[in-house]
């Protein structure tokens, strides 16, 4: 098991929720629903909004609890290390019926796994002909 360093503590994380929320839901109902998540989210001071985007009614890719659409809304969070809260927003997420489904990602270790990688070089791998390709065979 991984313990974290101190310094880990003190590294602001940054976050993204995404929810899809019910299509039959009106305009006014949409905002209503992500200014309540909205709110939660900083009502402890741990998290802080950093950007906010609705994209509005989108077509699903797969239908869930048989709707093909849904209502999308994105939050940009950042934190100061340490326990955030995000774990029991997501269990009032799972309980709000109008919410059909809702995903958090940690991005700040997307940030480092790509500069990490930024730092080697990239080498590309091309496909060998197949042996029975080569031969004319099939």
């Amino acid at each position: 098991m991984r313990r974290p360093h101190q310094e880990d503590e003190r590294l602001t994380r940054t976050y993204e929720l995404v929810f899809i929320a019910d299509p039959r839901l009106s305009d006014e109902e949409a905002v209503e629903l992500s200014d309540t998540f909205g709110k939660l989210l900083v009502a402890d001071g741990k998290l802080q909004i950093t950007q906010e985007e609705s994209w509005g009614k989108r077509r699903l890719a797969y239908p869930i609890r048989k709707f093909t659409e849904g209502r999308y809304h994105i939050y940009y969070l950042e934190c100061e290390g340490g326990d955030n809260g995000l774990a029991e927003i997501g269990q009032r997420m799972l309980q709000n019926e109008k919410i059909l489904r809702h995903l958090v990602v940690r991005t700040d270790l997307d940030l480092k796994r790509a500069a990490s990688k930024g730092k080697e070089p990239v080498q590309q791998t091309t496909m060998a002909t197949a042996p029975s390709q080569a031969a004319g065979g099939v």
